[in-house]
């Protein structure tokens, strides 16, 4: 029985304790907000009722006053309170240690409201014998107490205790009253205030959901507040009028605003960069999103950007349109990036001028725009001559600077209209777009400036006090507005380029034959790396004569391709090919082995010539295996090495002589003798004579030509006779087509061969034994 009592006593005191109750900032932050509306409520009734109790003789006024000052004071106070806290404590900014204060000094200066409000009725009952003033001393206590439910509910227990110690007096009052209706009255109020308890029980339940949802909505504000100011996107929105409304805090970094600057308001219309505004425009006109890329100037600050914008329509809950929202990447590094690494593409990094790619992107620009201009261009396709020989006497360093200086001058060289590429190595190409009205004077035009590069490169290239005398080989094609193939353009380029190059020309302007002769060699490369070239190649021997006594001492060996398309072809035509791809190597030991044979059945036959000469290339004497191969062919065959003569250019000797004179000296060793070819047009010297030893020295078909009508061209050829004699040579002319050249070849030099059109044409291998005379019985 005592323990119960213990627990109702302690339920008692908690009821009256404000520490004991764990209360909520948003349920002090609500005490507070309904507190100043009821207070001077409170303060109101108060002195209503301090007049109408003022008016009644019997009770003391003293007292009357002493308690409503001490009211009225504690109500005054307590409104004071309510406005330092407004202004202390902006809403949500309360925290837990915080409310528990307030609501300390709130609670209790509450309950000594409730208290002094309560003994109203003790006091001044008694006195009244007026029951009107009676039921207006009861009105006074219930609607305060109804009054505090609904500006205290926000706490339960405050509410509750407030109504209690509020209308205890009263219900005491009233059963102590010896009228059986006063008791009745007593229990109504009691009734009156556990509903009015009630009614706050279900109110507080109700303002803790609100409290819940706005405890979540608040919490969900602050995520989308916290991620729209802390997103690294810059972001902001603007109202149906093109106003910003909201920024956030990258906006304000990327376009560094000021931090006293405020855009919320700014009028968009008025940025610099128009054609954002038009693009925000078209997304309230349309209510689509649109997406912007490229180039935006700022209005805050001098720079430029390259924005990538996404701006999209923004609608409220009802799906009206209320403005648009702009998020946006800075491209502007990443463009840059781009544009340099265009132009590191396009740039040879070595002179600075465009590279191949360039060229090509120039090229078809020009053959893709103004379709119906009549004008012509040139493009000039150019290759240095004498940079191998640079390069590998001075060192690439050298070579790198040959080739910036070449560049500059080129550049200073061309119109302001035209551009200068490097092809790549060597090579440079300037084009000239639309600078000729017809082919005539694109050809002047092109001859003209082809020779200024010459002159210019042959004078004006001094480098670490090397004076350089250098040439082009320069292709030239008439761009025609026609023209589309950019391949095409730069493969007749090409194409006349090697021509300028293969006929030591300083320039050479394309035309079809060219075309067809690069067709041409190209298919004969095709052919002679097939293995069956061998079985299709011929060797046409041409009579060697002592002119002195008419007969025939030798032969020249000249191997002819029986093309299965093309015909019979003389070595002029695939040899150089041969050369270059290297099949010169069969081709020679074929022909070398060819000549064995014949100088084999020629000796079984008794009737065999002097000797039988075949040609060889230079490039031949630098393979390893040529000695052994054609000792072995000689040993074959049975064949006196003195009856073969190796023909070599007298070009081709000069400029290789060092490198393959052991080479010749060892297979003089043997027996086998060496002719000098095409003697005189090349550019040695006589003391070479002398160097080379060799056995026979043939003079050119070109001297023989004017041997007749030019006195100085029979006094060299006498002189050439008479030195070549001296030093132990046998001397042969070439090309003798007249009878007249071969009775001034007989009076100059008696004793000299001759070989030509005039006495016999290159003949078959059966022909050409036909020649010989029969075997003697």
């Amino acid at each position: 029985m005592q323990t119960k009592q213990t627990q109702q006593s302690r339920r008692f005191r908690n009821l009256f304790s404000p520490c004991r109750e764990h209360v909520e900032p948003f349920a002090v932050e609500q005490l507070f907000s309904h507190a100043r509306r009821s207070l001077r409520f409170l303060l109101m009734v108060t002195i209503i009722l301090t007049v109408l109790l003022s008016e009644v003789e019997a009770l003391p006024p003293l007292k009357l006053y002493i308690w409503s000052l001490l009211l009225m004071g504690l109500i005054l106070y307590r409104l004071r309170t309510v406005r330092r806290y407004r202004e202390q404590f902006p809403p949500g900014k309360l925290d837990c240690t915080q409310a528990r204060r307030l609501y300390r000094n709130f609670y209790i200066a509450a309950m000594a409201t409730a208290l002094l409000a309560g003994i109203v009725v003790p006091l001044f009952a008694p006195y009244l014998q007026d029951v009107y003033l009676q039921f207006a001393l009861y009105i006074y206590i219930i609607g305060i107490a109804a009054g505090a439910m609904a500006a205290l509910f926000p706490s339960l227990k405050l509410a509750t205790s407030y109504a209690v110690l509020i209308t205890l007096p009263l219900i005491v009052h009233l059963i102590r009253l010896p009228d059986r209706y006063a008791l009745l009255d007593g229990l109504v109020i009691i009734l009156f205030v556990v509903t009015l308890t009630l009614i706050a029980q279900i109110t507080r339940k109700y303002m803790n959901q609100v409290y819940d949802q706005r405890k979540r909505l608040q919490a969900k504000e602050e995520e989308l507040r916290a991620l729209f100011e802390q997103t690294p996107t810059p972001i902001f929105y603007f109202d149906t009028d093109l106003k910003i409304r909201k920024y956030n805090q990258a906006f304000k970094d990327f376009f560094n605003v000021p931090p006293d600057l405020q855009l919320e308001g700014f009028d968009v219309t008025k940025l610099r960069h128009q054609q954002a505004v038009e693009v925000m425009r078209e997304v309230l006109e349309t209510g689509k999103p649109v997406e912007y890329n490229g180039l935006y100037l700022s209005t805050f600050n001098p720079k430029e950007y390259w924005l990538q914008a996404k701006i999209a329509p923004l609608f409220n809950g009802n799906g009206e349109l209320i403005g648009g929202i702009v998020s946006f990447q800075d491209k502007t590094l990443e463009i840059k990036s781009i544009e340099y690494l265009e132009q590191l593409a396009s740039l040879d990094p070595l002179t600075n001028l465009g590279n191949r790619r360039s060229f090509l992107q120039s090229l078809h620009s020009l053959v893709e725009e103004q379709r119906s201009d009549s004008k012509l261009s040139l493009l000039y396709f150019l290759d240095l001559n004498q940079f191998k020989p640079i390069n590998d006497t001075l060192g690439h360093t050298f070579g790198d600077e040959v080739l910036k200086e070449v560049a500059a001058l080129l550049s200073s060289l061309i119109p302001e209209e035209a551009q200068v590429f490097r092809h790549g190595g060597d090579e440079f190409v300037i084009l000239h777009p639309y600078c000729c009205r017809t082919e005539e004077e694109a050809r002047e035009t092109g001859a003209r400036f082809a020779k200024e590069i010459d002159r210019a490169l042959d004078q004006q290239l001094v480098l670490d006090q090397y004076h350089l005398s250098m040439h082009a080989s320069i292709g030239i094609v008439i761009i025609t507005p026609e023209m589309r193939d950019t391949d095409e353009i730069i493969r007749h380029a090409d194409i006349s380029m090697y021509q300028a190059k293969s006929q030591k020309l300083e320039y050479a302007f394309y035309n079809s034959s060219m075309d067809e002769h690069r067709r041409k060699s190209f298919f004969l490369r095709q052919g002679l790396s097939r293995p069956e070239l061998l079985s299709q190649l011929e060797l046409h021997y041409q009579p060697i004569y002592a002119l002195e006594c008419r007969s025939l001492v030798g032969a020249e060996a000249l191997v002819r391709w029986r093309h299965p398309t093309l015909g019979l072809l003389p070595p002029a035509e695939f040899i150089p090919l041969a050369v270059e791809s290297g099949e010169i190597r069969k081709i020679g030991r074929w022909v070398r082995e060819e000549v064995c044979r014949t100088l084999r059945e020629l000796s079984e036959r008794g009737n065999e010539p002097a000797f039988l000469s075949t040609n060889i290339d230079a490039h031949e004497l630098g393979y390893d295996d040529f000695i052994p191969t054609l000792e072995k062919t000689l040993q074959a065959y049975d064949i006196d090495p003195k009856r073969l003569v190796l023909e070599i250019t007298e070009n081709s000797l000069v400029d290789n002589f060092e490198m393959f004179r052991n080479t010749i000296n060892r297979l003089k060793t043997l027996g086998i003798r060496w002719a000098i070819d095409d003697f005189g047009i090349g550019y040695s010297s006589l003391s070479y004579l002398e160097r080379l030893n060799f056995s026979i020295l043939k003079i050119d078909r070109s001297f023989i030509a004017g041997i007749t009508e030019n006195r100085n061209t029979a006094f060299l050829v006498t002189h050439i006779g008479e030195i070549a004699s001296h030093l132990g040579y046998r001397i042969v002319a070439e090309g003798i087509e007249t009878r007249e050249q071969m009775e001034q070849l007989l009076r100059i030099y008696p004793e000299i061969m001759c070989q030509g059109f005039y006495f016999e044409r290159p003949l078959s291998k059966e022909d050409f034994l036909k020649l010989l005379p029969p075997k003697e019985a």
